[in-house]
């Protein structure tokens, strides 16, 4: 399965020609890869390629009077893009006070003629972490909790509790195999339901989390904490269960209250959206991780466009934590990784692939660039999409 980040390739030709492609295409081995971590390293390696295209790692800068005289010609640029690469989904890019592109194309339910919109919801899987990084922040600054605290503080017994902090879970150090894909595998090689190591029911959501956490307190490390860096959903679930226990409130409760019903976002939800988009072109084998409880703190979110864009302002702005807890989350730490996303230089970027879903969230810090890009359709890919849109802006920056 993708985690959209699958043999991408950048090549700069001259100072302003590039040659760009990707590919994200489902991938699914039969073997599982015990001993190999290297894959992890891929995901920071083309994460970095995209995001240099822009900018040669440097604060994000334009040309702005430049690019306000061009905007027809960049907006047909992406236009074109997006028609060849029948992409299906919604797409947005705002760059500086005077350019903003907005596009929405295909179905978000074939069956009712309905399209995708900004207001279309989608589940967005990784990006959920965002939110569940800044809910710690917020009970740590409320001193509810510290980063510091050793997790068998709230997982009594666990065998490595004493050796990993709640700081470990959030920079995706601890150690923890995640609980959805074979390890070592970033691109999403997601397990198939045969293939899991716990029992799930549909419609039962307090069941699955309990198998799910289960397994989780039972695996062995596979290095020790804060040695290395290694993506695993496993930890985000970790941290959705210290905040329920911390909170005294459900995990989707304590979101809501705090986050979405503050800040207006009421297209965010984790389950039983009203309008959301129909996955498409993929296979059953991972209808797994749609069960009730599955995807939780780590991808369980099904938001919109418009929410999000709610979210970035918010986060930017402060209005749900303080500037120091938020300027401690964009402090990367071990592969560019800081609290629920990638940071570099100003730009907080996280992708995230959810079996039929795709979706990319990309911004400075100065809010002088936004990219988010979300979509139904299998095969999708918003990173090359990103990559393209940054060589389509090459000669406007700065």
């Amino acid at each position: 399965m993708k985690y959209l980040f699958k043999k991408f390739i950048c090549a700069l030709l001259c100072t302003s020609i590039f040659a760009c492609s990707a590919c994200s295409l489902n991938s699914q081995s039969d073997s599982i890869s015990e001993t190999e971590p290297s894959a992890t390293q891929s995901i920071v390696d083309e994460t970095t390629q995209a995001v240099k295209l822009s900018t040669d790692d440097q604060p994000a800068t334009y040309n702005l009077s430049k690019l306000k005289e061009n905007t027809d010609k960049v907006t047909q640029q992406f236009d074109d893009f997006i028609t060849n690469k029948k992409y299906k989904g919604v797409v947005y890019n705002k760059i500086g006070g005077d350019f903003e592109y907005i596009s929405q194309k295909g179905l978000s339910v074939v069956e009712d003629h309905k399209s995708n919109s900004v207001n279309t919801q989608y589940y967005v899987g990784s990006l959920t972490k965002q939110f569940t990084a800044v809910a710690i922040m917020k009970l740590v600054e409320e001193n509810k909790l510290s980063l510091d605290d050793k997790i068998d503080k709230y997982f009594e017994n666990y065998e490595y509790g004493e050796k990993i902090t709640v700081k470990n879970l959030l920079t995706m150090t601890s150690g923890i195999p995640s609980y959805t894909c074979y390890y070592g595998s970033i691109d999403n090689n997601y397990y198939n339901f045969d293939q899991i190591g716990f029992s799930l029911e549909e419609d039962n959501e307090e069941h699955n989390k309990k198998a799910i956490l289960d397994w989780i307190l039972k695996q062995e490390l596979r290095f020790e904490p804060d040695s290395r860096f290694a993506f695993s959903d496993s930890n985000y679930f970790l941290l959705g269960k210290i905040i329920e226990k911390v909170s005294e409130k459900s995990y989707e409760e304590y979101i809501t209250e705090n986050i979405f019903e503050p800040l207006g976002m009421k297209s965010s939800v984790f389950d039983n959206a009203e309008n959301l988009a129909i996955g498409y072109d993929g296979s059953d084998n991972y209808k797994w991780l749609y069960y009730d409880g599955v995807g939780y703190s780590s991808s369980g979110l099904i938001t919109s466009v418009s929410d999000f864009l709610k979210w970035i302002y918010a986060f930017d702005e402060y209005k749900i934590i303080s500037k120091e807890s938020v300027d401690e989350m964009c402090t990367p730490y071990l592969e560019n990784y800081g609290y629920g996303f990638f940071v570099y230089q100003d730009r907080i970027v996280q992708t995230a692939g959810f079996d039929k879903y795709s979706a990319m969230l990309e911004f400075t810090r100065s809010e002088s660039e936004i990219f988010v890009s979300v979509s139904n359709y299998n095969y999708n890919d918003p990173v090359h999409l990103f990559a393209m849109f940054r060589v389509f802006l090459k000669p406007y920056y700065g």
